[in-house]
């Protein structure tokens, strides 16, 4: 009987540390999932941040090409209502409008040319473009008013 209880002994000894054994087991596989679950949760929050973000760049790029070609036209137009009879633009504003158009051809190239840098170099590049951009515009507003004089 002696051997009989040593055996029971020794067998619950053995199933509690396979229990104690599979619960560490079980605890670290759950610890890991909850790892996996955030770590998936964060990779889907910065491709959703991603796509925002591509979206915003493709709507503003496209705005920002609209104004370009719209100061385009309205430069051509200058220039067609400034030629005189012989095809000459007048000279007196041959220049303004030249740095007009060069102005714009620096817009379409600064747009053309950015790389993203993360979110602060985009909100200064978005800052700065929309500066340079409203300054066109107005001077491009201010040389009709100074030629309807």
């Amino acid at each position: 009987m002696k051997t009989l209880g040593t055996c029971l002994i020794a067998v619950v000894l053995l199933s509690l540390l396979l229990m104690v054994g599979c619960k560490k087991a079980a605890d670290k596989n759950l610890a890991d999932a909850q790892q996996n679950v955030v770590a998936a949760q964060q990779n889907v929050n910065d491709a959703k941040a991603q796509s925002a973000a591509v979206d915003e760049w493709t709507q503003y790029k496209a705005n920002a090409e609209a104004k370009i070609a719209e100061n385009d036209k309205i430069i051509a137009d200058y220039k067609a209502r400034m030629t005189n009879s012989k095809g000459k633009l007048l000279a007196k504003y041959d220049k303004k409008v030249d740095v007009l158009e060069q102005q714009n051809k620096d817009l379409k190239a600064k747009l053309d040319n950015y790389k993203d840098n993360g979110k602060d170099a985009w909100e200064k590049f978005k800052s700065e473009f929309d500066h340079d951009m409203d300054g066109l515009g107005t001077a491009l507003k201010n040389f009709t008013v100074d030629n309807k004089k």
